[in-house]
């Protein structure tokens, strides 16, 4: 039950983040906005992914796919925060 309300929480804030990052992109039209924006979408997606995964509703095993995400993630990070 904990489990399932902290990863909505955490669906819910990389979405909200996301759509902060687009308001603040469109007003300042920063390439670092747009690294945000891909780094909290990819971020939701994963928390998609794991939950999923731990639902038991795929069968495969995606700890690759999320090892990655979370690697891309990290690097859209850097990014945003190196190119300014």
């Amino acid at each position: 039950m904990i489990e399932t309300i902290l990863t909505v929480t955490a669906l819910i804030l990389a979405l909200a983040l996301a759509g902060i990052s687009l308001i603040a992109y469109k007003k300042s039209h920063l390439r670092a906005a747009l690294y945000l924006i891909a780094a909290f979408l990819l971020l939701a997606i994963k928390k998609v992914i794991e939950t999923l995964h731990l639902a038991a509703w795929i069968e495969r095993d995606v700890s690759i796919a999320v090892g990655t995400l979370e690697v891309i993630v990290l690097v859209l990070f850097v990014l945003a925060l190196w190119k300014r």
